[in-house]
Parts: structure tokens; C-alpha cells; sequence
């Protein structure tokens, strides 16, 4: 994560095995450090929504 930070990058994804099994991925915000659990479907509109606002 503090490579994630230091690049300049504003969203991080985490998969552990866990996440996987279940069809999850973890998006945290670099800049307010929250953190919520999506769906594989929706991970790419959670980040876009991050990213645009």
C-alpha cells in the first residue's frame, strides 16, 4: 500500500485467496483510506466512481 500511495495513485485493488473464493475485491481510497468490499462485476464502476469524485 505505501508503494500504492507513493506512486501517486489515488485507489488501490486487494484479492487475497479469500476474496477470490467469494468473488470480491477489496478497493481502498489512498486519499481517505476507506475501504469496501465489491463484487468482480462491479469493481471497475466502484473504481470509476472513486476516481471521478
Amino acid at each position: 500500500m505505501r508503494a500504492a500511495a507513493r506512486s501517486g495513485a489515488r485507489v488501490a485493488l486487494v484479492a487475497g485467496d479469500r476474496d477470490i473464493e467469494a468473488g470480491t475485491v477489496a478497493v481502498k481510497d489512498l486519499t481517505t483510506g476507506e475501504q469496501v468490499s465489491v463484487s468482480m462485476d462491479s469493481v471497475v464502476a466502484e473504481v470509476i466512481s472513486r476516481l471521478a469524485g
